[in-house]
């Protein structure tokens, strides 16, 4: 997890799929233990959810290039 900006306002981080993970389930525990519907706790949990979303597709997508290079790779060597 990093820090990448911050100002009076407000904050800019990074976190890992593992943090952003242990992120939602911390917000979600934290709605329910303490009874949170408010309009701020279910965007917060919509918020976290999305991204955690998009970095999995990221990381799928990133997965399906490697295996389309290395079957790339393999066929390549394998005719020569």
């Amino acid at each position: 997890m990093n820090v990448i900006n911050h100002s009076a306002k407000g904050a800019t981080i990074n976190l890992g799929q593992r943090e952003l993970l242990l992120l939602m389930a911390l917000v979600q525990e934290g709605r329910e233990s303490f009874e949170c519907n408010t309009e701020t706790g279910k965007a917060l949990d919509d918020f976290f959810s999305s991204a955690n979303v998009l970095v999995e597709e990221a990381r799928r997508q990133s997965l399906q290039e490697t295996m389309v290079h290395q079957k790339i790779s393999l066929a390549a060597t394998s005719e020569s």
